[in-house]
């Protein structure tokens, strides 16, 4: 063995030995008991924390704006784009326009998407806000004053003798229109026409006075016996339908040939009565309007500096017809559309159609649209288009809107 290693093992034999007896002795050690630790002595910390300054501005960066700063600011890049869209619909001052519209419809807390607000106002008058219709509709969103009244809005109207004997003579038409419908059905050569006749009659009869409640709202401007005519009318529309009920039944074409013919008369008497009295209408109202706008702004509408037309509109209101006011009407418009998509979705057969329906209903209203639906009108030519332009258009300003979104999300991802 090397020296080295003797040495190592020598070492270790030797710890070994001095081990063992340690151990021994401790095992056999009693335990010792615990002792007390030191006392403590205890430390206390005074500290009040400092307030922060509830007065004081919060400090932003000047490349980050504020909530309220981020709202306006995405207003304005919504309405520049909707504005930009509806100009190339050939839209007179579409940012005057969006402008207003939107206003209206934050003001309140249940309003129609402002898209499809402005797609009624760009159908009814292509921003021309200070238009009167050959119906005696006025204004942004073309109001009768009827519907005027219905909506619950109590300004200043212009309603004549001419409207009100006009409004008459629409209403009380239409189950002449009806009767003569049906006649025609009736004689008709082909397998059913009776029996869709009769299925028709039924129709008329559940319809022979809708609309006639909305004449009421007409009182204020009604001249003695407007009333009592109008139900002399009444009757004789009831008596009609069930006259021609006699004549399906007994089935006499020669007889329901006459018939159909004296309806056909009778209808086209009151339409030009209609006709007569609102043309009348819009005439008169047409030259106070340009009158006033001669007095006050040296120009009548067709001339009218484009600038000048919303203060004109507020002008007109207060002087002739509040119905001119683009601020009231498109108040009107966002209280008056909610109106109309109420009644769409109780005659819409689904969900999806209740855009169209309500388009349907602001243009032709009720009675026209349900005498369209139960079959009693073919089809309302204007209401049809109608009902087509509106959602296209709302489709084109639905897009605008979602690049302003899409726009904005990209900005806070960056």
């Amino acid at each position: 063995m090397k020296p080295e290693h003797r040495l190592i093992s020598v070492s270790i034999l030797v710890g070994v030995a001095a081990a063992i007896p340690m151990y021994l002795l401790a095992k056999h050690e009693p335990p010792a008991s615990p002792t007390t630790p030191p006392a403590q002595k205890a430390v206390f910390i005074e500290w009040t924390p400092s307030m922060p300054d509830l007065t004081a501005e919060p400090e932003t960066s000047a490349a980050e704006p504020t909530l309220t700063e981020e709202g306006v600011e995405q207003v304005n890049r919504r309405v520049e784009r909707l504005a930009h869209e509806l100009s190339r619909m050939w839209t007179r001052s579409p940012e005057r326009l969006v402008r207003v519209i939107d206003r209206a419809s934050r003001a309140v807390d249940q309003s129609p998407p402002v898209t499809l607000l402005l797609a009624i106002a760009h159908a009814e008058t292509n921003g021309k806000i200070l238009d009167v219709s050959e119906a005696g509709a006025v204004g942004l969103a073309q109001a009768t004053p009827v519907a005027y009244h219905q909506e619950k809005f109590n300004g200043k109207l212009f309603v004549t003798d001419d409207y009100v004997n006009g409004a008459r003579a629409y209403m009380v038409k239409k189950p002449l229109g009806d009767a003569y419908k049906i006649a025609t059905v009736a004689l008709e050569k082909k397998k059913g026409s009776s029996a869709k006749a009769k299925k028709l009659l039924k129709s008329a009869r559940a319809l022979r006075r809708e609309g006639l409640e909305e004449l009421d709202y007409l009182r204020p401007y009604t001249t003695d016996g407007f009333y009592e005519a109008i139900a002399e009318a009444d009757r004789y529309n009831r008596r009609t339908l069930a006259r021609l009920g006699e004549l399906l039944d007994a089935g006499d074409r020669t007889a329901l040939e006459d018939f159909r013919d004296r309806m056909k008369r009778e209808y086209a008497d009151l339409r030009e009565e209609q006709a007569r009295g609102w043309r009348s209408y819009q005439r008169e109202l047409i030259a106070k309007r340009d009158e006033l706008l001669v007095e006050r702004f040296g120009a009548p509408m067709r001339v009218l500096d484009e600038e000048l037309v919303y203060e004109a509109s507020e002008y007109l209101a207060k002087k002739l017809d509040d119905r001119f006011s683009a601020n009231h009407m498109a108040a009107f418009l966002v209280q008056h559309l909610e109106t109309k998509r109420l009644e769409a979705q109780k005659l819409a057969r689904a969900s999806s159609q209740v855009e169209r329906m309500t388009a349907a209903l602001y243009n032709g209203g009720s009675h026209n649209v349900k005498r369209m639906l139960s079959g009693l009108i073919a089809s309302l030519p204007e209401t049809d288009k109608y009902m087509k332009k509106v959602p296209a258009t709302r489709r084109r300003l639905d897009a605008q809107v979602a690049l302003v979104e899409k726009d904005r999300s990209s900005r806070r991802t960056r």
